[in-house]
């Protein structure tokens, strides 16, 4: 398989749209308008950057009529707004607003060379050719000084922190293709256009920082490639995910979304969710006052037992022996002094007398692929394959 940054970044947000996307190649269902705005101001941009390259000079105004056409040409009923509160003409107008910004921003275009616009570019991971990436480059630029500038438009609604960025694989990997491609390189500049704040975020990379890259990005590779089990992930991301109607968490929704209140109420898969939480919830309640029965009984049976200086005592058929002692508690798994504690028993050279096998994490581990397949088969040797089942009623929140 070819690899981009956008089919390991589609790996790591959810493994079942990977799935979809790129192994089922599943037609995509939905198209949200974010992408649909996405698309559209690439596309004017780059118009306007290959205008310039031929000497076609279009005013702001050009251009912007020239966007509200394609918008009109290309919009489809079918596209989907997420957030209700707001209709395909504000998305729209926050297009015309970006490019506006844009343009006063970096006009007359003229303080680099533009070389290259939805460029595609390739990449050899390791020197066998075994791991290979390709991807597209909103825009390639070059000065006289042999500095190349990788540029990126983001129409999205939220500007990352400079450290993230730091981490973001893309830009870096597309620096890494720029390297092997041209021979004058002296300095790659990545450059994030965050168009929704009127800002630009500038960054390099060292030799040191691409190599580690390097290899980080075959490790994903070969973890993609060891995976036979693709689970969907649920993330605040889903509401935009264009394979949500077949998806196996929200199909449900989906084909109950559009129903009438009776015939909603009616569907099969409604009626034994709904059943099973009302039944759920008399359990709870019984359990409830079942339990604070037993606290009460537990309590009145060690002060009995306390008083009397006894350790078991007898009932019609049953004996309850009563065990106290004061137990150390340490850490849990989220309280931090938890790692300091580990670290402790490790440098102490106890830590075998104390550690115990997490079944859970381990087979996690083996779902994900995250060890090579000879080491799996001996771990797997040990262990039997069981089919497990569970429900988790979460109550649906109508404001999303």
């Amino acid at each position: 398989m070819l690899y981009s940054h956008s089919r390991l970044a589609a790996f790591e947000q959810c493994q079942l749209k990977f799935k979809y996307r790129y192994l089922d190649q599943e037609k995509a269902a939905l198209q949200s308008v974010e992408a649909f705005l996405g698309q559209l101001v690439h596309k004017t941009l780059e118009k306007l950057y290959r205008d310039v390259q031929h000497q076609k000079h279009e005013t702001l105004e050009e251009l912007l009529v020239w966007y509200a056409h394609q918008w009109e040409k290309q919009w489809e009923p079918t596209i989907l707004i997420v957030r209700k509160d707001y209709t395909a003409e504000n998305y729209k107008k926050m297009g015309e607003e970006f490019i506006r910004r844009y343009w006063e921003r970096h006009h007359p275009f003229n303080s680099t060379y533009t070389i290259g616009l939805e460029s595609r570019v390739t990449l050899a991971l390791d020197s066998a050719g075994e791991y290979q990436l390709q991807g597209y480059i909103d825009r390639i630029a070059t000065t006289d000084d042999g500095v190349y500038e990788i540029h990126d438009y983001k129409t999205g609604g939220h500007i990352p922190i400079v450290d993230a960025l730091k981490q973001d694989r893309q830009l870096a990997l597309y620096a890494l293709a720029i390297k092997t491609n041209y021979q004058d390189v002296k300095e790659i500049k990545l450059v994030w256009h965050y168009l929704a704040f009127n800002k630009d975020i500038v960054l390099t990379k060292t030799d040191d920082e691409l190599d580690q890259l390097r290899t980080e990005t075959i490790d994903l590779i070969k973890r993609i490639e060891a995976t036979n089990k693709f689970p969907p992930k649920v993330s605040a991301l889903c509401d935009w995910c264009e394979f949500r109607p077949i998806c196996p968490t929200w199909k449900h929704e989906y084909k109950t979304e559009q129903l009438e209140p009776n015939e909603f109420l009616q569907e099969d898969g409604v009626s034994l969710v709904n059943k099973y939480i009302e039944l759920s919830e008399k359990k709870r309640l019984l359990t409830e006052d079942i339990n604070g029965d037993l606290e009460k009984l537990k309590e009145a049976i060690l002060e009995y037992a306390r008083r009397e200086g006894m350790t078991t005592l007898r009932g019609s058929d049953h004996r309850v022996k009563i065990w106290e002692k004061d137990v150390w508690s340490f850490p849990a798994r989220d309280d931090p002094r938890r790692q300091e504690l580990e670290q402790l028993l490790k440098r102490l050279g106890i830590w075998n007398d104390v550690a115990a096998l997490d079944s859970f994490a381990l087979s996690r581990a083996i779902d994900e692929g995250k060890w090579p397949k000879e080491l799996i088969d001996k771990i797997t040797a040990f262990g039997a394959l069981e089919h497990k089942e569970r429900l988790y009623p979460r109550k649906v929140d109508f404001m999303t």
